[in-house]
């Protein structure tokens, strides 16, 4: 019993670290890339739903998320807030900028 648990415990601490790492690995490739500018048109808005309990309640977050077409015909998607979700409608067209999966703004032209 005390071997797997041992081995189970080291399974749990290798998976933390390597989301730890990911995240950091994320956030570094973000804050290093180049902010891009390009011609854009809003072709999708999505949310996502998730619930948990936290104590006796059922708590439920939203994410917003918004996909562009770039001239180039590449599709680009990020999660935003909900104030940035509710500025655009479908079919926007105007210039995207942004860094790598970070959202910075969308300019309609």
């Amino acid at each position: 019993m005390g071997e797997n648990f041992e081995l189970i415990m080291t399974l749990v601490s290798i998976g933390i670290i390597s989301v730890f790492g990911y995240l950091i690995i994320n956030m570094v490739l973000n804050l290093t890339a180049v902010e891009v500018t390009e011609k854009a048109t809003l072709i999708g808005k999505d949310t996502e739903n998730a619930s948990h309990m936290n104590g006796d309640s059922m708590v439920t977050t939203t994410t917003y998320v918004l996909t562009f077409e770039v001239d180039g015909g590449e599709r680009i998607t990020f999660r935003v807030g909900r104030g940035v979700y509710r500025k655009y409608v479908i079919g926007d067209y105007g210039r995207l900028t942004y860094k790598r999966k970070w959202f910075r703004q969308f300019e309609r032209i």
